[in-house]
Protein backbone atom coordinates (compact mmCIF):
# COMPACT_ATOMS: atom_id res chain seq x y z
CA UNK A 1 0.00 0.00 0.00
CA UNK A 2 2.56 2.24 0.87
CA UNK A 3 4.26 1.21 -2.36
CA UNK A 4 1.63 2.67 -4.66
CA UNK A 5 1.19 5.71 -2.27
CA UNK A 6 4.65 6.57 -2.74
CA UNK A 7 4.68 6.25 -6.76
CA UNK A 8 1.91 8.28 -7.04
CA UNK A 9 3.74 11.17 -4.85
CA UNK A 10 6.37 10.43 -7.49
CA UNK A 11 4.02 10.65 -10.43
CA UNK A 12 2.42 13.70 -9.67
CA UNK A 13 5.51 15.57 -8.32
CA UNK A 14 6.78 14.50 -11.75
CA UNK A 15 3.66 16.03 -13.93
CA UNK A 16 4.07 18.94 -11.91
CA UNK A 17 7.31 19.80 -12.76
CA UNK A 18 6.74 19.13 -16.17
CA UNK A 19 3.61 21.51 -15.97
CA UNK A 20 5.90 24.04 -14.32
CA UNK A 21 8.33 23.57 -17.24
CA UNK A 22 6.12 24.05 -19.88
CA UNK A 23 4.53 27.03 -18.20
CA UNK A 24 7.42 29.29 -18.25
CA UNK A 25 8.65 27.85 -21.78
CA UNK A 26 12.00 29.39 -22.62
CA UNK A 27 12.62 31.80 -19.53
CA UNK A 28 14.97 32.71 -17.54
CA UNK A 29 14.22 30.61 -15.14
CA UNK A 30 13.99 27.63 -16.45
CA UNK A 31 17.77 28.38 -17.96
CA UNK A 32 18.52 29.04 -14.76
CA UNK A 33 17.65 25.81 -12.95
CA UNK A 34 19.11 24.09 -16.17
CA UNK A 35 15.83 22.92 -17.96
CA UNK A 36 17.05 23.83 -21.35
CA UNK A 37 15.96 20.74 -23.38
CA UNK A 38 13.59 17.41 -23.05
CA UNK A 39 16.92 15.44 -21.92
CA UNK A 40 17.62 18.19 -19.19
CA UNK A 41 13.72 18.33 -18.48
CA UNK A 42 13.58 14.54 -18.17
CA UNK A 43 16.79 14.34 -15.66
CA UNK A 44 15.65 17.03 -13.70
CA UNK A 45 12.63 15.21 -13.60
CA UNK A 46 13.99 11.62 -12.48
CA UNK A 47 16.56 13.35 -9.94
CA UNK A 48 13.49 15.24 -8.28
CA UNK A 49 11.66 12.33 -7.82
CA UNK A 50 14.52 10.38 -6.45
CA UNK A 51 14.44 13.04 -4.23
CA UNK A 52 11.09 12.69 -3.23
CA UNK A 53 10.84 9.65 -2.91
CA UNK A 54 13.78 9.80 -0.85
CA UNK A 55 11.90 12.75 1.52
CA UNK A 56 9.13 10.91 1.89
CA UNK A 57 10.60 7.82 3.08
CA UNK A 58 12.71 9.29 5.77
CA UNK A 59 9.32 11.12 6.98
CA UNK A 60 7.60 8.30 6.89
CA UNK A 61 10.32 6.35 9.38
CA UNK A 62 10.64 9.54 11.41
CA UNK A 63 6.62 9.83 11.82
CA UNK A 64 6.65 6.10 12.55
CA UNK A 65 8.74 6.22 15.81
CA UNK A 66 8.20 9.44 16.66
CA UNK A 67 7.37 9.59 20.36
CA UNK A 68 10.21 6.73 20.84
CA UNK A 69 13.20 8.50 19.03
CA UNK A 70 16.02 9.83 20.90
CA UNK A 71 19.17 9.31 18.69
CA UNK A 72 19.65 7.58 16.13
CA UNK A 73 22.88 5.01 14.36
CA UNK A 74 23.85 7.26 11.27
CA UNK A 75 26.92 5.45 10.21
CA UNK A 76 28.00 1.86 10.12
CA UNK A 77 31.69 0.96 8.68
CA UNK A 78 33.55 -2.49 8.98
CA UNK A 79 35.90 -1.59 10.54
CA UNK A 80 34.72 0.22 13.58
CA UNK A 81 31.11 -0.74 13.50
CA UNK A 82 28.38 2.03 14.47
CA UNK A 83 30.15 5.27 13.75
CA UNK A 84 28.13 7.80 13.63
CA UNK A 85 25.53 8.67 16.42
CA UNK A 86 23.50 11.42 17.17
CA UNK A 87 19.92 13.07 17.62
CA UNK A 88 16.89 11.75 15.01
CA UNK A 89 16.66 14.81 13.34
CA UNK A 90 20.05 14.62 11.55
CA UNK A 91 18.92 11.87 9.37
CA UNK A 92 17.80 14.66 6.82
CA UNK A 93 21.36 15.00 6.57
CA UNK A 94 20.93 12.61 3.37
CA UNK A 95 17.93 14.08 1.94
CA UNK A 96 19.25 18.04 2.40
CA UNK A 97 22.73 16.94 0.43
CA UNK A 98 20.59 15.65 -1.87
CA UNK A 99 18.60 18.85 -2.54
CA UNK A 100 22.03 21.25 -2.09
CA UNK A 101 23.55 19.09 -4.98
CA UNK A 102 20.22 19.40 -7.05
CA UNK A 103 20.02 23.19 -6.47
CA UNK A 104 23.91 23.26 -7.05
CA UNK A 105 24.46 21.46 -10.21
CA UNK A 106 21.01 22.80 -11.89
CA UNK A 107 22.96 26.56 -11.32
CA UNK A 108 26.06 24.90 -12.91
CA UNK A 109 24.31 23.06 -15.82
CA UNK A 110 22.13 26.52 -16.66
CA UNK A 111 25.35 28.72 -16.87
CA UNK A 112 27.17 25.63 -18.82
CA UNK A 113 23.99 25.51 -21.30
CA UNK A 114 25.66 28.35 -23.94
CA UNK A 115 28.95 26.97 -24.39
CA UNK A 116 28.93 23.09 -23.41
CA UNK A 117 25.29 21.60 -23.35
CA UNK A 118 26.12 18.15 -23.26
CA UNK A 119 28.74 18.72 -20.21
CA UNK A 120 25.39 20.74 -18.67
CA UNK A 121 23.70 17.31 -19.80
CA UNK A 122 26.54 15.22 -18.03
CA UNK A 123 26.24 17.11 -14.77
CA UNK A 124 22.52 16.74 -14.57
CA UNK A 125 23.37 12.84 -15.23
CA UNK A 126 26.00 12.94 -12.43
CA UNK A 127 22.81 14.85 -10.09
CA UNK A 128 20.67 11.97 -10.65
CA UNK A 129 23.67 9.36 -9.71
CA UNK A 130 24.09 11.37 -6.63
CA UNK A 131 20.55 10.96 -5.87
CA UNK A 132 20.72 7.29 -5.83
CA UNK A 133 23.58 7.41 -3.47
CA UNK A 134 22.69 9.85 -0.55
CA UNK A 135 19.24 7.90 -1.10
CA UNK A 136 20.77 4.64 -0.24
CA UNK A 137 22.30 6.05 2.05
CA UNK A 138 19.25 7.32 4.04
CA UNK A 139 17.74 4.14 3.43
CA UNK A 140 20.52 1.95 4.83
CA UNK A 141 20.37 4.34 8.20
CA UNK A 142 16.85 3.77 8.25
CA UNK A 143 17.56 -0.08 8.17
CA UNK A 144 20.40 0.20 10.97
CA UNK A 145 17.92 1.43 13.00
CA UNK A 146 14.58 -0.79 12.35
Amino acid sequence: MLFFALEAAVASFNLLIVMLVRTFGSQPLERLLGIYSRRAEFLTAVAMSILLTHWLLIMWFIVSRLGSLEFLRLHYTAALGIDWIDVWWKIFVFPGAGLAVIVINGLLSGALVKSYQYLGLLLMSLTILLQIFFMIGGVMAMLLNG
